[in-house]
């Protein structure tokens, strides 16, 4: 597990995995939502982590995998099942 590290810390370090900022935001949002309806972490957690928090972390440790398919405009469109989650150790 990640030592203790704040919001900004864990955001810098999973932009190195996701460059694209918006493209984080929307990986966020998704996988939030998932936990939120009951998805397990794919990673592990303490009581106090906030979701956001659980998600940075999985994207750091290569937990999460997406497609990222922009149209002719550029703009980021993820369906509902882009996000994939690596089971895998």
């Amino acid at each position: 597990m990640l030592e203790q590290a704040s919001y900004d810390e864990l955001f810098e370090r999973a932009s190195d995995q996701v460059q694209n900022r918006f493209l984080m935001s929307i990986l966020l949002a998704k996988r939030v939502n998932q936990l939120r309806n009951g998805a397990e972490p794919l990673v592990e957690t303490k009581k106090t982590d906030t979701k956001e928090e659980v998600v940075f972390r999985e994207i750091i440790e290569g937990k999460l995998e997406w497609t990222d398919n922009r149209n002719e405009s550029d703009e980021v469109s993820l369906d509902e099942n882009s996000i994939e989650l690596n089971t895998e150790d």
